[in-house]
């Protein structure tokens, strides 16, 4: 991941701006299939989210990274400790599901309601992610790119 070349780095972006993240209904979600985007206002999820008392989210998963490809197992494997890791951090999780537009690839993944874009980056990092989605109620969906979301030194 450290020094990923801007070519490579466009390349990923302009795959993960193709592709889908799908909230599988949940209770945290409303019970519905949500759908977000790079980009794009989600007002459907926010409104059930803020209900909650939730301000922000993260769309995580443990599979493939460095966005390279993995064996299933070893994509389980990860995703259940990343599971556990947010159950332990008493953060609730949906299933969820990232799959690119054209079907060339599909991960199974986690959306976090309330889990603020700091920890969703640290997630990221020690979760070897190129980026991680995150959002806040009312505003856009956005690409975290895990390397540049380094928390600053503490004073």
């Amino acid at each position: 991941m450290s020094g990923m070349s801007h070519h490579e780095r466009e390349r990923l972006a302009t795959a993960y701006a193709a592709t889908r993240y799908i909230i599988r209904p949940h209770s945290s979600t409303g019970g519905v299939e949500q759908i977000l985007r790079a980009g794009a206002l989600h007002p459907a999820l926010d409104a059930t989210l803020a209900a909650r008392g939730h301000r922000e989210w993260a769309f995580l998963t443990a599979w493939n990274p460095g966005s390279q490809w993995r064996s299933g197992e070893e994509n389980r494997r990860a995703q259940e400790r990343m599971v556990a890791q947010l159950v332990a951090g008493g953060w609730g999780a949906a299933p969820a599901l990232g799959e690119a537009d054209d079907g060339s690839w599909c991960e199974q993944s986690l959306f976090v309601p309330g889990l603020p874009r700091e920890e969703a980056g640290r997630f990221g990092r020690a979760y070897g992610k190129v980026a991680v989605l995150v959002g806040r109620t009312g505003g856009q969906a956005e690409l975290l790119f895990c390397e540049e979301a380094r928390a600053s030194p503490a004073p």
